[in-house]
């Protein structure tokens, strides 16, 4: 199953394209506000270089949010674009959920908890359970104050993702630890693989009915990314 994948909601942004358990390419864009230039010429080199035309793709996946609120639109805008030409399925993805799967490998802990940092001394995060070489998610995403965030988790924690790094001495030491510093960042092939399994069970997401998870609207104290 050839797929390919957007995460463009994170500064750690980025193309990813698939092959069943293969990765045949990625790129990593860090800078977010070079997203909506760079995304698509990557895309377009890693398919070239894979000898693949958009439409020999099984689907395309992207990460919906939370994040970035203009990373998050761009990412949206260039997959419906991509599904809808294409005639490919879409799959929508939880950043969070992304970034979970991509810091956990296999550690003993009891809960894995991706944060993003979402300015004003809040995080977007999310809480899962580890159920032996799984991870089930406990609840929906959420939003909270990063002083809060730390009171209401469980020990044993391990911590992913900008926003767990940035307030991780002053909130989170107690409740856990960092992932490994090449899995604490969000993975294009991460989502491409939640993508895959998406797909595989027949979960994809109408173009028409796509839509970003922003858990807040965006105020006038919310600093653009």
């Amino acid at each position: 199953m050839k797929l390919i994948a957007f995460e463009t909601s994170t500064p750690s942004g980025g193309v990813a394209l698939i092959d069943g358990p293969r990765l045949l390419g990625e790129a990593i864009v860090t800078n977010s506000r070079e997203h909506s230039k760079r995304i698509m010429p990557l895309a377009e080199t890693i398919l070239q270089s894979a000898g693949l035309k958009w439409n020999d793709l099984a689907g395309v996946a992207v990460t919906c949010g939370p994040g970035s609120f203009v990373g998050v639109r761009v990412g949206l805008a260039l997959a419906k674009g991509i599904a809808f030409a294409n005639g490919i399925p879409l799959i929508t993805v939880s950043t969070l959920e992304a970034l979970a799967h991509h810091s956990w490998s296999g550690e003993p802990m009891t809960h894995v908890v991706p944060a993003i940092d979402a300015r004003i001394g809040e995080v977007y995060a999310a809480v899962f359970r580890v159920e032996g070489e799984k991870l089930v998610r406990e609840g929906e995403d959420f939003c909270a104050p990063a002083e809060e965030l730390g009171a209401r988790l469980p020990d044993d924690c391990l911590f992913s993702g900008e926003g767990a790094i940035k307030y991780y001495d002053e909130h989170l030491a107690k409740k856990g630890r960092l992932a490994r510093l090449d899995r604490r960042l969000a993975s294009p092939a991460a989502v491409a693989v939640l993508g895959a399994r998406k797909l595989a069970s027949g979960d994809v997401t109408p173009v028409s009915e796509a839509a970003a998870i922003y858990l807040r609207e965006a105020t006038t104290t919310q600093p653009k990314s």
